[in-house]
């Protein structure tokens, strides 16, 4: 088939790369001079640290083998998504400082209209991948009397660096991974840094603290792995209760008002979990303070919070988050939990993907792109197909239920998901769950793929496109966190949740697809 994708950022470049695989004809269209997306130079803020370690930021058919576990900076991922590029012979299919301006139907397939150096152009494709990605428009909130603010408004996708900032009265709303960066850097230069939220949120660190072996990650511990995530609710924060008892007993008072925020926030599994503790420790030594209470009003450069507090204020720094857009399509997309699995509207069917849009509670968004991919190229080759439209309406609306049930706290953030159970539910429409061997024939590798953390590598143990012994050596060497008595105990529960019914112990109900 001869394929569209748009956008050549993290899920624009994997879409590329599985089509290409399958063997067909790609072209995409990026608006920018590079690859990347938001994580090209330019587009992110000078000092971003990713909030996802390597090996989950990383396609499964191109591991960062040789790097030790650790955190990517923004120019780092950058470079492996260039190196990624070249190793796949990506860049050839790409056409930079192109946008796209329409996409329609014709017949049974798509008109991609699209501007490039001032000159309009056409072409026909059989079918199109979105892969635009979520931060294309700001999400700027509606508050009384912010337009009329006599001071300075910027959202946090133009933020840099803090310099702007020095000696200056700054407000920034809301709290997320960039949030926790932008107010805490701005902190560090402005006379007076405010931090406006309307309640406690999740907040998780990058690496797992008091542990016995530094070496993990928060996404390569407890919350990746395949067997902690059928475990019912009760059960899996049973497991976890022994992390949160070590950071009730630090004296460290950036730790304890870390624990106090996961107290007033509720379960971490049941929302958004921002993986970015950084601000703590600037609003302990009283660089940031914080209103609670969300904010009433704007009145010249004066912001009063619902608490009756209110303060002058130089400057507005809206950490919002993003909207759906879509500028170039007809249909009307405003929540992707009315797509089946995230990807595809259901009156239209396999010729239209919209590729990077489902956003993992753990793990990360490339490798559930990279998965979306392999799916569509298999649609594409007509190896795979899709339910009915009325099927796919109704896995849709039980898919939606599920989600916003297990995320109740956090509904309203359309694309969140369980990465371990998304994950496996997309291998087994892309025909490549891993095949485990019984316990008996091959147990320390039963106990890596079941208590290790959930690579999307274990994706290339089997199907097409496998990569059997890559795969299967970098699991059996990769350690896991927990100790042998744990690993028999976590085993024990795991092996009784499949035979006794009792609530505590028996698997999260998941909706099968249809």
């Amino acid at each position: 088939m001869n394929v569209c994708v748009i956008g050549a950022g993290p899920a624009g470049l994997t879409a590329i790369r599985q089509l290409l695989a399958e063997g067909h004809s790609v072209q995409c269209f990026e608006k920018d001079n590079d690859i990347g997306g938001v994580f090209r130079k330019g587009n992110s803020y000078d000092s971003l640290l990713l909030t996802i370690s390597n090996y989950f930021m990383a396609y499964s058919d191109f591991m960062p083998f040789s790097e030790r576990l650790k955190f990517w900076t923004g120019r780092e991922y950058e470079d492996y998504l260039h190196r990624y590029a070249e190793h796949y012979g990506l860049m050839e299919s790409i056409a930079f400082d192109t946008q796209v301006i329409a996409v329609t139907r014709k017949g049974d397939g798509w008109l991609v209209t699209v501007v490039s150096e001032g000159e309009t152009s056409e072409q026909v494709f059989d079918a199109v991948a979105v892969c635009s990605g979520h931060f294309q428009q700001p999400n700027i909130p509606n508050i009384d009397g912010l337009d009329g603010f006599t001071g300075r408004v910027m959202h946090a996708i133009e933020y840099k660096n803090p310099q702007p900032f020095e000696d200056r009265r700054v407000l920034c709303i809301g709290m997320g991974e960039t949030s926790s960066d932008v107010t805490s850097e701005i902190s560090t230069v402005a006379r007076e840094c405010t931090l406006s939220l309307r309640r406690y949120q999740a907040i998780a660190q990058r690496y797992i603290p008091f542990q016995r072996d530094p070496y993990f990650t928060i996404d390569t511990s407890y919350t990746t792995s395949r067997t902690m995530n059928v475990f019912s609710h009760r059960l899996y924060r049973w497991f976890l209760m022994g992390v949160r008892r070590h950071v009730v007993k630090t004296r460290r008072p950036d730790i304890k008002l870390h624990s106090k925020w996961l107290r007033e926030a509720g379960s971490f599994t049941s929302q958004v979990l921002t993986k970015n503790a950084r601000i703590f420790e600037y609003i302990v030594d009283g660089k940031v303070g914080c209103n609670m209470a969300g904010i009433a009003c704007f009145k010249g450069n004066q912001v009063f919070f619902k608490d009756g507090e209110s303060r002058e204020i130089d400057d507005v720094v809206l950490c919002t988050g993003f909207k759906l857009s879509f500028p170039f399509l007809d249909n009307a997309i405003d929540n992707t939990r009315n797509l089946y699995k995230q990807m595809f509207l259901p009156e239209i069917g396999r010729s239209l993907a919209f590729i990077g849009f489902a956003r993992p509670l753990q793990g990360g968004v490339p490798v559930i792109a990279e998965m979306q991919s392999r799916y569509f190229a298999l649609l594409c080759s007509g190896k795979a197909t899709l339910p009915s439209a009325e099927n796919m309406v109704r896995q849709a609306k039980e898919d939606r239920q599920y989600w916003e049930k297990q995320f109740h706290i956090t509904p309203h953030v359309s694309s969140l998901v369980n990465y371990c159970q998304y994950m496996d539910d997309m291998a087994g429409l892309a025909k490549c769950t891993p095949v485990i061997p019984a316990f008996i024939s091959d147990p320390v590798f039963y106990t890596k793929i079941y208590l290790g953390p959930q690579f999307a590598i274990q994706y290339r143990l089997n199907g097409d496109h496998s990569r059997h012994k890559e795969a299967y050596d970098f699991i059996r060497s990769f350690p896991v966190i927990h100790s042998l008595p744990q690993i028999a105990l976590i085993l024990l529960a795991f092996w009784l949740s499949r035979i006794i019914p009792v609530s505590v112990l028996k698997p999260r109900p998941i909706p099968k697809t249809v």
